[in-house]
């Protein structure tokens, strides 16, 4: 009776031991026991990785919550955003500051390795020619990039074809951004938005992230 007893004990244990080493894995950009979570990266290069990032982002730039993002409200949670990078307080976003914005805020725009939100695979690794893609680069573009272009960096992640919002806004190419720089570059972003110049932009209105499927 004994060993009967002590075998069952043993596969009980087992059990539990292989249950506990295989936990669903979270953290940043993954749901608790669920797939990945979509990152979304915003237009002045917040992220935003649980749930539907997009919502969220605009539900919290649209001040009034009447659904219609105004230049103003956009331009607001720039600003804030702003606030959050100038760790110093200064006003200017320098190159350290920059720095510590991709590697511990959005680290996921200089990863060469993580895999595209639209699973085409992970970006880092060589491809059929062994060659590497390039560092993000500056510049800005619509949400739609052109037949064959891989986007890089932040514009993996968001609506703007922008792979570093940050750099992005540095105007005079100086490797600081001012908050005239980061104003300018939001009114810029928001105008490319609106594609329909109306001087609003609803959810519905918005160009689709990269790897969306579009509607049928």
């Amino acid at each position: 009776m004994t060993r009967p007893l002590i075998m069952l004990a043993l596969c009980g244990f087992w059990a539990s031991a292989a249950a506990a080493q295989t936990p669903a894995e979270s953290g940043p950009g993954r749901g608790p026991g669920g797939p990945p979570a979509r990152l979304f990266i915003s237009p002045s290069g917040e992220p935003f990785r649980d749930g539907d990032g997009l919502a969220a982002w605009f539900a919290g730039a649209d001040h009034d919550a009447d659904t219609l993002l105004t230049g103003p409200e956009f331009e607001a949670d720039a600003e804030r955003f702003f606030a959050v990078v100038d760790t110093d307080g200064d006003g200017v976003i320098d190159g350290f500051e920059s720095q510590t914005y991709e590697r511990q805020i959005a680290p996921e725009i200089t990863r060469m390795g993580e895999t595209r939100p639209d699973g085409a695979g992970p970006g880092g690794r060589p491809g059929a020619d062994g060659e590497r893609p390039r560092r993000p680069m500056l510049g800005f573009g619509r949400g739609k990039p052109e037949p064959g272009v891989q986007r890089q960096g932040a514009a993996r992640y968001g609506l703007l074809n922008e792979p570093h919002p940050v750099r992005g806004a540095d105007a005079d190419l100086s490797g600081r951004v001012s908050k005239i720089e980061w104003r300018n570059a939001a009114a810029r972003r928001f105008d490319l938005l609106d594609l329909d110049g109306d001087g609003v932009l609803t959810l519905d209105t918005l160009p689709p992230l990269p790897g969306a499927r579009p509607p049928r």
